[in-house]
């Protein structure tokens, strides 16, 4: 656990994005709690799974009572009124369905770091989830998964769309670098 906030800490501080990739169950919500906490002043929204956004807010209860937390989820007139007032929250949680349906809200906001769990959401770059992922304006992105990446290359090129656009170019140029023709894939 050291070590994967050791590597959120470094990304961050240099610029990147990351992959935190990590068998389920081995701590990967705490270690990116742990890098929230050590980024002062700065906001964060994590999508996640419906299943699991109350897990994620029962944990930053228990492991970072200091950062103030909103859910965005639910009630649309509630989920607005918590959007439009995120100066007050040092973290806001939603989930993948939710953030679909009010991309258009964020259109203004750049936050400081956006964390997706299950990152496997967005491995088919031709889902609506992986599109409106994109659209999230964020100074650092980061996917946590506990499912492997292993059916293809490009599942692991459209996560890293995600996290640093354009830094395995484009699918099409990306493909024919690395796929075409290759066993597996």
């Amino acid at each position: 656990q050291i070590e994967g906030f050791k590597w959120l800490k470094s990304l961050g501080e240099l610029g990147f994005g990351g992959i935190l990739a990590d068998e389920m169950g081995l701590g990967k919500t705490i270690q990116a709690i742990a890098f929230l906490l050590s980024q002062e002043n700065k906001k964060s929204i994590i999508i996640s799974p419906t299943s699991l956004i109350y897990n994620w807010k029962a944990e930053l209860e228990k492991f970072a009572p200091s950062l103030k937390v909103g859910i965005v989820h639910g009630e649309k007139s509630e989920r607005h009124k918590l959007i439009h007032n995120l100066q007050d929250y040092d973290v806001i949680l939603t989930t993948y369905g939710t953030l679909r349906i009010d991309i258009q809200q964020y259109e203004d906001i750049i936050f400081d770091c956006c964390i997706i769990d299950e990152a496997q959401n967005i491995k088919n770059y031709l889902t609506q989830n992986t599109k409106v992922i994109k659209e999230v304006k964020a100074k650092g992105r980061f996917a946590l998964t506990g499912t492997p990446m292993e059916n293809n290359l490009t599942e692991l090129w459209s996560i890293f769309d995600f996290i640093m656009p354009d830094y395995l170019y484009t699918k099409e140029i990306f493909e024919s670098k690395f796929t075409m023709g290759r066993v597996g894939d």
